[in-house]
């Protein structure tokens, strides 16, 4: 069955990938950051399961690995151990260029890289839970040595780290103790140690307790036989043989999964500084307000002296205005570099209140390419509007009354004076007198010119001006759409936020994930030797 552990950090790991990529292209995070920089997939599988996923741990070894800088004696360690010369050392091969792999010939090794690799087999009974590996020099300038280290780096879990008196200080060596300490069980080799003395002895120890060991295990070696020298190696190789157990191997595991995962969360909550913090967010929308408050009186006092010969010229030609699309173009240029400089010092603000500058300029981006295009719409909308129906709604219902008037007074006037002349046409049969005079004929023609004449005066006189009108409609216009401008910014920013929001979200969860995975450490006996082989989880 699959080990539970490792797929959940395989799960972990997958989902912390798909957030950073994700996050990269939102620009919340630099695209040259590694999010991963000392957890790689491989690390979350052992390397004693097989493709199916079937577990392999009735056959699992300890591995164990000797490392070094150039000249310190890994392979000669090996060819004692081994009892032969398996791996080349001395003059034959003074910098190690390969991979010696030495196990109990009964032991397979699936899902290890051996390709390319010395392999040699020992009937050792003692040693069959052990799989010894000589590591090449990764102190060399060969980068082939450096990638051959760092590949077999996740499958390893005893690192020995041989010195000799002469280079226990060595600067490479410290850099790569450092950064992969925590992540594996160390054993320390002073090798060569009958050129040694015992102040280099005490002051490598004093240096490993400073990289964070605790009481380390260090064994003082000499493989060259001919000094039959009473050393420590028998002492190095029954340490190893009694950690050769299932309980320790899976002790290890889960250790140098703890630790990855601790590696993992210290980058998640770095990934968090970029998204600053709340209070400054909020500040952001008030930097825009007062910066476009004086960008739009720059704009508006910029637009004010075209109004005029815009307003006569549609005022002459208000039909082609009317039938035609596209006719007004107020935002030009320098109205754009205006807008563009008003939200780059968005963006600097942004920047100074420490947010990351590249999510608020995508949001932005659409806005800048539309501004011309959306505020010149207002403009000709309004001044449409503002020439098709004259005046305001007061003036508008006047005119309409008037105009009826014109229509309804004459009417009026004319059945009045009709009326008259049937009355007066009765009376007169009656009476046999005369119906119709010049008084009569005056007043009604008055009445009659009057009540058509006073309306289409009025009409006349209190019809708005086209110039005016047009006026009117290009200051709303400018007016409604530089108000559409601040609110696009302000969706823009709110877009901002909330993007900035699922972010957060993301990396809490996953730091929730992580937190549950190591939520019950691994114990280790007091002072054991397992435990002074480690660098305690933090």
């Amino acid at each position: 069955m699959k080990n539970r552990m490792a797929y959940d950090y395989s799960e972990l790991l997958q989902s912390v990938e798909d957030w950073t990529q994700q996050a990269s292209e939102l620009g919340w995070l630099n695209p040259q950051q590694t999010p991963l920089t000392h957890v790689k997939k491989e690390d979350f599988f052992s390397p004693f399961e097989n493709g199916g996923g079937e577990d392999l741990r009735e056959s699992r070894p300890l591995i164990v690995a000797f490392m070094g800088g150039t000249g310190v004696g890994k392979s000669s360690l090996l060819n004692r151990l081994a009892g032969k010369p398996i791996a080349k050392a001395g003059m034959t091969r003074p910098t190690s260029k390969e991979v010696t792999l030495f196990h109990h010939r009964e032991m397979s090794l699936p899902n290890l890289p051996l390709t390319d690799i010395r392999v040699a087999n020992h009937d050792d009974a003692a040693q069959k839970n052990v799989v010894w590996i000589d590591m090449p020099d990764f102190d060399s300038t060969n980068a082939h040595n450096k990638e051959l280290v760092f590949n077999w780096l996740p499958h390893i879990d005893v690192l020995i780290y041989v010195v000799s008196p002469e280079r226990y200080r060595d600067e490479k060596a410290w850099r790569l103790l450092l950064a992969e300490g925590a992540t594996h069980a160390w054993l320390f080799i002073l090798n060569q140690w009958d050129r040694g003395v015992f102040e280099q002895a005490a002051d490598f120890e004093k240096q490993l307790t400073l990289a964070g060991f605790n009481a380390p295990l260090i064994f003082k070696t000499c493989c060259d036989i001919d000094l039959n020298l009473n050393d420590e190696f028998c002492q190095l190789t029954e340490t190893l043989t009694s950690l050769a157990t299932q309980k320790t191997i899976e002790q290890l595991e889960i250790h140098g999964k703890h630790v990855r995962v601790h590696l993992l969360q210290n980058q998640l909550q770095n990934y968090l500084v970029p998204f600053g913090n709340e209070t400054a967010l909020k500040k952001l929308p008030h930097h825009w307000h007062s910066n476009w408050k004086a960008t739009a009186a720059q704009l508006q006092q910029g637009f004010a002296w075209r109004l005029q010969p815009l307003a006569e010229h549609f005022a002459q030609h208000v039909n082609d205005l009317l039938n035609t699309k596209n006719l007004i173009s107020l935002w030009d240029e320098w109205a754009q570099t205006r807008f563009d400089d008003a939200l780059n010092m968005l963006i600097i603000d942004a920047q100074k209140l420490g947010f990351p500058i590249t999510p608020l300029e995508l949001q932005l981006l659409p806005l800048r390419e539309k501004a011309q295009k959306q505020f010149n719409s207002y403009v000709e909308l309004q001044t449409r509007q503002a020439l098709a129906q004259r005046g305001n709604i007061v003036q508008r219902a006047l005119l309409k009354f008037v105009a009826m008037a014109e229509i309804v007074l004459p009417l009026a006037a004319m059945s009045w004076v009709g009326f008259q002349v049937l009355n007066g046409y009765y009376e007169s049969n009656q009476t046999h007198d005369h119906y119709l005079n010049v008084d009569f004929a005056i007043h009604s023609t008055l009445v009659c010119g009057l009540s058509w004449l006073v309306p289409f005066f009025i009409l006349k006189k209190c019809q708005p001006s086209l110039e005016k009108c047009a006026v009117r409609g290009l200051n709303k216009g400018i007016s409604q759409g530089l108000a559409s401008l601040t609110a696009e910014v302000i969706a823009a920013i709110e877009q901002f936020q909330q993007q900035r929001t699922t972010q957060l979200q993301s990396v809490h969860a996953l730091l929730a994930v992580c937190e549950s995975i190591t939520e019950k450490p691994v114990e280790f006996a007091p002072n054991s030797p397992l435990e002074r082989m480690l660098v305690a989880e933090k």
